[in-house]
């Protein structure tokens, strides 16, 4: 099984549509893990996902990725492991340390299409995030370090 920590956009996406992303999600081969603050800031977010979707849709996914998922709080983590993964993201975007430390301790791979999330932990070798379609590929049984090399070229190009 493979160990995911899926970053925030990639679960409020499953709340909007019942796509690709909802459906990876749930993909019997995937162990999903969050930060305790993802479901807070779902919460935040609310009134703006009410406007998109029926809040019984919401709560009903909502209350199955609670199922599905293994949700982990701070306190959870090693202390180490939260300062090496304050440190890290500090080089692109400090809120995102939780899905780095969480990587760190449970050896995941981060699920997010944040260009500057992958390319940092393509370039600092410390932790592994990688788009949907790598996540797809890996799913398919691709060899992880091919489809490590397809992100290098994707992402660490002068192209970007």
């Amino acid at each position: 099984m493979l160990r995911v920590v899926a970053d925030t956009n990639k679960v409020i996406a499953s709340l909007l549509r019942d796509g690709k992303v909802r459906r990876l999600l749930f993909h019997p081969g995937l162990e999903i893990l969050l930060p305790k603050y993802v479901l807070e800031e779902i919460n935040e977010h609310r009134e703006y996902l009410e406007g998109k979707v029926s809040p019984k849709a919401i709560n009903l996914t909502i209350s199955k990725i609670s199922k599905k998922a293994r949700i982990i709080g701070a306190r959870e983590l090693d202390r180490e492991a939260l300062s090496k993964a304050r440190r890290l993201a500090e080089a692109f975007d400090v809120d995102d340390y939780p899905f780095i430390a969480i990587s760190i301790e449970y050896n995941a791979i981060i699920w997010t299409n944040d260009k500057e999330f992958i390319k940092h932990a393509l370039m600092s070798n410390e932790y592994l995030a990688i788009d949907t379609p790598a996540l797809e590929r890996l799913l398919k049984g691709e060899e992880l370090t091919k489809v490590l090399q397809t992100l290098k070229e994707k992402y660490l190009t002068e192209k970007q």
